[in-house]
């Protein structure tokens, strides 16, 4: 038999399953935002607690939704989700630093060591401090 699309007024089922699913998906996302900005005080820690964080939550996450029925594998759905949300999010930045951050001449920094790079003024009105700090600011992709 085909499949039907059609619009109907969700159930009370329905509805608290996207309602479960959605609270800890949120939440999920949340705890482990606070838990991986606060990695970087752990010193030597750090990266095993923010890759067993970030590897560990979505995994536990879809053990739970897929071993248990009703309300905790939806549960468990909601914090898989949040889970993958944040190592999507968070991933291509931590991958970043192995992969596009390359010595560039003039120390990485659009600046005056790089061949064809100008260099907007300080203006009339700035002092010699300011100046001075301008020539340093730059953008590094």
């Amino acid at each position: 038999m085909a499949q039907q699309f059609a619009l109907a007024t969700p159930t009370t089922e329905e509805m608290t399953r996207v309602g479960i699913v959605g609270g800890l998906a949120g939440a999920t996302g949340a705890v482990e935002g606070i838990v991986l900005s606060m990695a970087p005080k752990l010193g030597a820690l750090e990266l095993p607690f923010t890759w067993g964080t970030m590897l560990g939550v979505p995994v536990i996450g879809a053990a739970v939704a897929l071993m248990t029925k009703g309300m905790i594998g939806d549960a468990g759905l909601g914090i898989a989700a949040g889970g993958a949300a944040i190592l999507g999010r968070e991933l291509p930045i931590m991958l970043q630093e192995f992969t596009l951050a390359k010595a560039r001449p003039g120390g990485g920094l659009l600046g005056a060591g790089n061949p064809g790079t100008r260099l907007l003024g300080a203006g009339a009105g700035a002092t010699a401090a300011t100046q001075r700090a301008g020539a340093r600011v730059g953008l590094e992709f």
